[in-house]
């Protein structure tokens, strides 16, 4: 496979994103776009990037030219319209979350499974130089005992941003509220940086927006199956915003991110790199959602996973972030909920 063709279904705000990374990347291209509601998002994305409108994405996936799907659908809309890309033969790669409950997200994977297909997960933040430098050391055993791991998520959200879609703020459609849309990126990073979860004992609860199905408030308290704990804090009632941040505290280092930059590095023992990446900002920031969500919609670390994802299907090989890692995420947001409703602790 000299050239690796895409089309993207789904043309709301991230789609441009899918959009501008694939005319970046060497030997991809961009046959077109089908909006899955009959939207004029389609013709934006062609008149802006090049490529067909497609109708209905049905006529996308008919086209044999047409080797990676990028997903941009709703996250709740995804499952259906993955396993008809499935169907045609076609690679997907799709936005955050896979679909909005694990048995969604089971179904999805089988799909493309029993059809010989590649699925990734749209993670962008793995992408970007800070969260990759905490990885590398969490692999090096810098952190020593890494004894807590936390993820932060406190911004603002106005009612104009939920009355934008109609899904937005309902659980079969997002999934849920701060947690899944919002923070799942930092929660994301946290199992990716501390491993798998034992259990979480959880509070959610709607202060700040009227009319929602979902949580803008979540406060869950995580042990690790590493013995180590964690805190996730989640809203978007909160004036005016601030940067999300993960951190990671061991016995012999800790090291925080902010919006995807690292704004403290300090370990027991210095090496040679270590002052280089206090200094250093990166060439791929994910920007900052604090209080716009357009604003975090930087390309660079997408165009990183996409073209990985790319070279994935070229070499037939698994792709980093697959349908069963993308998974991790969403069950561990359905633990906090169901701990949530019960008041009691749920074990993974």
């Amino acid at each position: 496979m000299s050239s690796i063709s895409f089309g993207i279904i789904g043309c709301g705000n991230i789609a441009p994103v899918h959009a501008q990374s694939i005319v970046e990347i060497d030997g991809a291209e961009l046959i077109g776009a089908a909006s899955a509601t009959g939207g004029p998002g389609a013709a934006r994305i062609a008149e802006e990037f090049g490529g067909t409108t497609f109708p209905h994405y049905q006529e996308l996936l008919d086209r044999d030219d047409v080797d990676i799907v990028c997903l941009c659908v709703p996250s709740g809309a995804r499952l259906e319209i993955a396993q008809a890309c499935a169907a045609s033969g076609k690679h997907i790669i799709a936005e955050k979350p896979l679909e909005v409950t694990t048995d969604r997200v089971d179904a999805l994977v089988k799909a493309v499974d029993d059809a010989g297909v590649k699925l990734g997960c749209i993670f962008q933040y793995r992408f970007a130089d800070g969260p990759r430098q905490i990885h590398d050391a969490v692999a090096k055993g810098r952190f020593g005992k890494i004894v807590l791991g936390d993820a932060y998520i406190k911004w603002h959200r106005d009612d104009a941003y939920y009355a934008s879609g109609a899904w937005r703020g309902t659980w079969k459609l997002d999934g849920g509220g701060v947690l899944m849309n919002q923070g799942i990126h930092q929660i994301d990073l946290l199992l990716w940086f501390m491993g798998p979860v034992h259990s979480v004992t959880a509070q959610t609860a709607l202060v700040g927006h009227e009319g929602l199905e979902v949580e803008d408030l979540a406060c869950a308290m995580i042990k690790f199956e590493s013995g180590a704990m964690g805190v996730i804090e989640g809203s978007t009632a909160i004036w005016p915003g601030h940067p999300a941040r993960v951190e990671v505290h061991g016995t012999q280092g800790s090291a925080v991110l902010e919006d995807g930059e690292v704004t403290s590095w300090q370990f027991a023992e210095e090496s040679p790199e270590d002052e280089t990446i206090r200094n250093a900002q990166s060439g791929a920031s994910t920007g900052s959602g604090a209080s716009d969500p357009m604003k975090s919609l930087k390309h660079e670390a997408h165009r990183r996973q996409i073209e990985e994802f790319m070279h994935a299907v070229r070499d037939n090989r698994p792709p980093a972030i697959d349908g069963r890692e993308g998974r991790r995420t969403v069950e561990l947001i359905e633990a906090i909920y169901r701990s949530a409703k019960s008041n009691e602790t749920v074990i993974l």
